[in-house]
């Protein structure tokens, strides 16, 4: 089947493994639908999609309609190529990625509505692999729904550059949430030892703020609550409008408006009404509305409790001048966001990311100005302080622990293929570099040995993918139960796969490898729906020498060896050539 593409579809993108990074938007063109359509119906209706030139252009607010996106992009390089589609903006219910070849189309899904495991990459953004054929062109159509505000900047990076940025942003995040974890916790123990509401008003302010965000940059549904589908942005207009109400408590109590500011104090208290009320509306009501006054009430609470604290401020109200200053820095934060929400300011990292440094900076601000404000009841929070710093360390502790193992797994997933478990192109180029050093130190042999199933495209074919890929795993494990402990195993791309072999000090010893593979790789393989299927596989082999001592020179002579039987086989299958 070919693919009829709309006139108006974008300029190719030519993609080369040298770059990292390709931001797509200058090559992506848009469209919104009216009502929701097949990539089928939309090929068909052939609509006017509209080029993005820059990044602003691909940030629409509050829509009703589905958005689609396309792009055409090239492999540049001769050889298969992966790369991350990633979409910037955590905060989208539903991304679908269509890729369309020339024969045929593969469909992604993701989103932060979208089950972790029907995800194409469990990520707490939208990220779809995207393998290209050496010299291949494909179409990108990208369907986007959201009830909340659509920024839709994505980009192609390669798994190195997206794993490396991965754990950047991760320690990141994992920094802000563990800050506003250990300062809920914090408060709410000084709540426990002092009996003091405004710590409970506090915490209670910290916890609403931090479900919201979690679930806002996708952390809470990636780890916690996926269940929720198309409910997870209902939970973060929950947790903002909870956090509204419980901001004016706690200014309420920090500032002691019933004493220094009645009729502030009757304001705040009209507003917490209010807060209640779309609060049990936005359970209810449709989800973009839900948001929209989300929007409103955080940016209408922000504004009273800076001017509550101005003039508490102006009545030189105890510590009431550093809640100003860290009121006015939390307004800034949730204003930027409001903003970039309703489609007033442009998405850039500010706009994106400005409610967090606004949230972090005013919490340690508040906090600081807790601890002043009640400093003349030192004496009774000594042996309260104490508990509550050795549980903080307790918590730092496990934090740095989680961190640690999260940061073992990325590098896992950076170095191994996620569907055989094998090591990946990053991982192999490691482990050859490191063998290649130690086999030219200690002038011993090093041998790598290229792999190439053959009649595995039939198996997809009458099988399916999911079939494909249980033969994969299978010539896997095969592969590593072949290999000496010293030995390492790879999945190159597709159906190639290498086994290093390092201290060959016996020729025999690499050919005796070669035959076991033959023999193992090509026995019957029993698939789930009961069929049994066989695969065949070439075998390339190279040798390091001091005229062939890296990984490129191994594997171009390994790939030419391989490609040279194979060309032998075929000649015997089909019956030409010399026997």
């Amino acid at each position: 089947m070919s693919w009829h593409l709309p006139a108006s579809a974008s300029s190719t993108l030519s993609l080369s493994p040298e770059q990292p990074r390709y931001a797509l938007t200058a090559a992506s063109s848009y469209w919104h639908a009216t009502e929701p359509l097949t990539l089928q119906a939309l090929l068909a209706l052939n609509p006017p999609f509209q080029a993005a030139d820059d990044e602003p252009s691909l940030h629409f607010g509050y829509t009703q309609s589905d958005t689609w996106l396309t792009t055409r992009l090239h492999n540049a390089s001769p050889r298969p190529t992966t790369w991350m589609v990633t979409f910037e903006y955590p905060f989208l219910d539903h991304v679908t990625l269509y890729t369309l070849r020339e024969q045929f189309s593969d469909v992604q899904h993701s989103g932060s509505a979208v089950p972790v495991a029907e995800r194409a990459l469990a990520h707490r953004q939208a990220v779809f692999p995207l393998t290209l054929a050496g010299g291949e062109t494909v179409t990108l159509y990208s369907q986007v729904s959201a009830a909340g505000s659509k920024v839709l900047n994505y980009s192609a990076m390669r798994p190195e550059a997206f794993y490396t940025q991965n754990d950047r942003h991760n320690f990141w995040l994992a920094t802000y949430f563990g800050m506003l974890l250990a300062l809920g916790i914090y408060n709410l123990l000084l709540f426990l030892g002092l009996k003091e509401r405004v710590f409970l008003h506090y915490t209670l302010f910290t916890f609403g703020f931090t479900l919201a965000i979690l679930t806002f940059n996708g952390m809470g549904t990636l780890m916690f609550w996926s269940f929720l589908g198309e409910h997870t942005a209902r939970l973060v207009a929950i947790g903002f409008t909870f956090a509204s109400a419980m901001a004016t408590l706690f200014a309420q109590s920090f500032l002691n408006t019933g004493r220094y500011s009645p009729g502030w104090h009757r304001t705040l208290s009209l507003f917490r009404i209010g807060c209640w009320l779309v609060l049990a509306a936005v359970i209810v009501i449709p989800t973009q509305l839900a948001l929209l006054l989300m929007d409103i009430t955080g940016f209408i609470a922000s504004l009273l409790l800076l001017l509550c604290g101005i003039y508490c401020s102006w009545r030189r109200v105890p510590s009431a001048r550093l809640f100003v200053l860290a009121w006015s820095i939390f307004l800034l934060g949730a204003a930027v966001f409001a903003l970039r929400n309703m489609s007033i300011l442009p998405a850039n990292f500010i706009t994106l990311h400005g409610i967090q440094i606004g949230s972090a900076i005013e919490m340690l601000l508040l906090s600081f100005a807790l601890a002043s404000r009640f400093n003349k009841l030192k004496w009774q929070k000594e042996r309260a302080q104490a508990e509550t710093v050795a549980m903080l360390k307790k918590q730092e502790a496990a934090l740095e622990a989680k961190v640690a193992l999260r940061t073992q797994a990325l590098e896992r997933l950076a170095n191994h293929d996620t569907l055989t478990g094998l090591l990946n192109r990053h991982g192999l180029v490691h482990r050859a570099t490191t063998a290649l050093e130690r086999s030219q130190r200690d002038h011993i042999p090093f041998a790598l040995i290229m792999c190439d199933l053959d009649r595995f495209k039939p198996i997809n074919d009458k099988y399916g993918h999911e079939a494909g890929d249980f033969v994969l795993q299978q010539v896997a494990k095969r592969l590593e139960h072949i290999a000496r402990e010293s030995d390492h195993c790879a999945r190159f791309g597709g159906d190639e796969f290498i086994v290093l072999l390092e201290d060959i000090q016996q020729p025999k010893t690499l050919e005796e490898v070669c035959n076991r593979i033959v023999q193992t790789v090509s026995s019957p393989i029993k698939l789930p729906c009961g069929a049994m299927v066989n695969v065949g596989v070439s075998v390339g082999v190279s040798l390091s020498s001091e005229d062939n001592n890296t990984l490129e020179d191994l594997l171009r002579e390994a790939d030419r060896q391989m490609y040279a039987e194979k060309s032998r086989q075929t000649a015997r299958f089909y019956g030409y050539g010399s026997a």
